[in-house]
């Protein structure tokens, strides 16, 4: 004689084993969005160097000068009275041939900034703190301004210093 009890009980250990599975799933998601919101490390420069643009040409793939690194732009790509956004740093041209640089990182909770709108404001698409083209706080919820970054300007490119 067959207990029925049996194959209810076969039935409820499939549902447990397939819901285990999903919760296991759900986990790993959540595990990886955590993930993805850590908090990024800004760098660990503290000041800022402007320098003037002597353009005579060149690449800004590839280029290597002085500071024997690779150029992250052209002077030509960064607009006067606005910016970019090069991986990590915001740079900046204030007004001509003064170029700012500063990490992309928001102070508030490490989201990367877009670059400058037309009225000359970094903005945090997160929770939207606004910055000046000098990197200064000019609304929250940040607390603080961006990070100012050394960058170096040779031969119309811009290089970290």
């Amino acid at each position: 004689m067959t207990d029925s009890k049996t194959g209810s009980d076969l039935a409820r250990r499939v549902i447990a084993s397939r819901r285990g599975l999903m919760c296991g799933l759900a986990g790993l998601g959540a595990a990886g969005a955590l993930a993805a919101c850590g908090t990024a490390e800004s760098p660990s420069s503290e000041s800022t160097t402007s320098g003037s643009d002597a353009t005579t040409g060149g690449s800004s793939d590839g280029t290597t000068g002085e500071t024997g690194g690779d150029a992250i732009a052209a002077t030509a790509d960064v607009p006067e009275g606005g910016g970019i956004v090069v991986d990590d740093t915001v740079l900046v041209q204030p007004s001509a041939d003064e170029f700012l640089a500063f990490s992309a990182v928001c102070p508030h909770m490490g989201t990367i900034v877009n670059p400058p709108d037309a009225a000359g404001d970094i903005i945090c698409p997160n929770h939207g703190s606004t910055f000046s083209l000098e990197g200064e706080l000019e609304k929250g919820p940040a607390e603080t301004g961006l990070t100012p970054v050394d960058i170096t300007v040779e031969d119309g490119q811009i290089f970290l210093a």
